[in-house]
């Protein structure tokens, strides 16, 4: 048994339905596909940006990262305005939360190999 508990809610609904070791990969993935994403949101045209922002939302929701999530929710509506950006402001605002809630999502997916 994992000394790490799933850090949430979602996690461990996650745990309990998928089994701890799909919900590890699912947290592994979103740990790992966020540098990509947050790339994503700071180049191309609106509409890649857009589709980067969505596509963190919903990762970000299943793994119970609801303030991350809410803050893509926002920033994806902004950017199917005509005049919707991206601002440094944004990126700095998602880095944060994102490094607010990523350690004790390590901490459960490095139980793996534990």
């Amino acid at each position: 048994m994992s000394s790490v508990p799933p850090p949430n809610s979602a996690i461990a609904e996650l745990s309990s339905s998928l089994g701890e070791e799909s919900a590890r990969e699912l947290v592994d993935m979103f740990l790992g596909n966020f540098p990509t994403v947050l790339g994503e949101l700071s180049s191309g045209d609106r509409e890649q940006r857009r589709r980067a922002a969505h596509s963190l939302k919903s990762s970000a929701h299943i793994v119970g990262a609801s303030v991350l999530s809410g803050r893509m929710a926002e920033l994806e509506a902004r950017l199917t305005l005509p005049a919707g950006e991206v601002t440094a402001d944004d990126l700095a605002a998602t880095i944060a939360e994102f490094d607010r809630i990523a350690g004790a999502m390590r901490a459960f997916v490095r139980q793996a190999g534990a």
